[in-house]
């Protein structure tokens, strides 16, 4: 099994640049302030999936990261004005575990976690804001299991999930170089997936007037479970782990 091919990691990157072109574009004939990030995070896995009925827990703790790890992109863009903001996130994963049961059969797992999300956002006082949006995820799963009479079984899922959330985001300003940067929210309530939340907690240093040095903690978990017996499809995960990223302010 592989994990996503890189075309297609370039493709959805060359994507969301569009995107971010466009969006800073419209910031500047707006005078909006707009900051773009781009960043790595170093992956956590826990959960379990079922694909086609066949279930496995997954653990990939960060002490694994770097035998697991298959590709990564991020990238946050930031637009607002007065009281309102606008913010695009995108996240494209690919992890994958190895897992021996107590039967001795092994199982080697490829999962596969895109993510877009948009929300907008209304400032209720100056640190404070709060917002609404979707997030779109593409999830897969490749599963291999080998048992130990040596007979081995290949399966596969895919599922595109859109779920609303609504959420909180405060920054606190720590002098004039640093900023402390709080957000998450929760969604899905069944449209998408069953339940799923997300949680963001970065110190932001700024280098000069454009650049800057965005480090902390992120945290997505999604439970979705779709269909029976041999069409059954779960995908209970929390990806988390720490993220360093490059700022960038645009225009005024």
């Amino acid at each position: 099994m592989t994990g996503t091919p890189l075309r297609q990691v370039h493709l959805r990157i060359g994507v969301s640049a569009f995107f971010l072109t466009a969006l800073t574009a419209r910031a500047h004939a707006d005078e909006w302030r707009t900051s773009g990030t781009l960043y790595v995070q170093g992956a956590n896995m826990e959960g379990d999936t079922v694909v086609r009925g066949q279930r496995t827990d997954v653990s990939v703790s960060a002490s694994e990261l770097f035998d697991h790890l298959d590709v990564a992109g991020m990238m946050a863009v930031r637009s607002e004005r007065e009281r309102y903001a606008l913010t695009l996130n995108a996240v494209f994963t690919g992890l994958s575990a190895d897992v021996t049961d107590a039967t001795g059969s092994f199982y080697d797992l490829d999962v596969t976690q895109d993510m877009v999300e948009l929300a907008w956002s209304w400032r209720l006082s100056q640190p404070y804001e709060l917002y609404v949006g979707a997030r779109y995820q593409s999830l897969s799963a490749d599963l291999s299991i080998r048992a130990p009479d040596g007979s081995s079984n290949a399966v596969a899922q895919s599922k595109g999930l859109f779920d609303p959330i609504v959420g909180a985001r405060a920054a606190w300003p720590l002098g004039q170089a640093w900023t402390l940067i709080a957000r998450g929210d929760i969604g899905g309530f069944g449209v998408g997936s069953d339940f799923t939340w997300s949680a963001l907690a970065v110190a932001d240093w700024s280098l000069s007037e454009n650049f800057g040095l965005v480090f902390g903690y992120r945290a997505l978990d999604t439970d979705y479970s779709q269909g029976s017996d041999n069409n059954r499809f779960e995908f209970n995960m929390l990806v988390s782990g720490p993220l360093l990223g490059l700022r960038y302010n645009f225009g005024p």
